[in-house]
């Protein structure tokens, strides 16, 4: 299959599911806004944009309605704080659609594993599809169902924030991502690094520099 066939399919894959791109954070490690930092020319809220379009057919910028990237649909947070208000407020947004999200402050995380998120999550009808690592799960990168997102909102309505709580619900089902079949995809403490400071952001552009 040609570049062009393998986008196309990745992008079917994940016709249902909505992209949401996480970009809305304090970044008051970095000291500027993460969203609009740039690397290989292309702001990091662009970059996970673009990795998203390839695999989900509608993509939003969950970034308190800044509009960081020209041309994708900005929204504002729901109720709540941090990623869970980013989540519910693109949930609020396009109701009753199953939700991939993307920090834009991840630039390892590859294709490839948001179409086998996506895939596993619609094929096998989980509520949570995401990986999980030595450090645990990551939930920065991970497929919520309207039902998770349902599950948020209840938890969120409580004072309770932090996603990794819908994952060990009993009244949800969870997918996890972990050991070899996460490993294909690549090292997994470099696809999940984030860039918090100045001095990641040089390393993960020399990392891109050479391949």
């Amino acid at each position: 299959m040609n570049e062009r066939g393998e986008r196309n399919a990745s992008t079917a894959a994940g016709g249902a599911t909505l992209g949401v791109v996480l970009a809305g954070g304090a970044s008051s490690r970095m000291g500027v806004d993460k969203a609009r930092l740039r690397l290989d020319g292309r702001t990091l809220a662009e970059r996970a944009a673009e990795r998203l379009a390839a695999v989900c057919a509608e993509v939003f910028v969950a970034d308190r309605g800044r509009g960081v990237v020209p041309g994708v649909r900005s929204v504002e947070d729901g109720p709540g704080e941090g990623p869970a208000a980013a989540l519910l407020g693109a949930a609020r947004t396009a109701p009753g659609r199953a939700v991939l999200a993307l920090a834009c402050d991840l630039p390892a995380v590859p294709e490839s594993l948001l179409v086998e998120i996506v895939r596993r999550g619609e094929t096998r009808r989980a509520d949570c599809v995401l990986a999980r690592t030595a450090r645990g799960f990551e939930p920065l990168v991970a497929r919520y169902s309207p039902r998770a997102l349902a599950a948020l909102a209840e938890q969120v309505r409580g004072g309770r924030y932090a996603l990794r709580e819908l994952f060990t619900r009993d009244d949800l089902t969870v997918e996890v991502i972990e050991g070899a079949a996460l490993a294909r995809h690549g090292e997994p403490e470099r696809l999940f690094a984030n860039l918090n400071t100045p001095e990641d952001l040089a390393e993960q552009a020399e990392l891109d520099r050479n391949g």
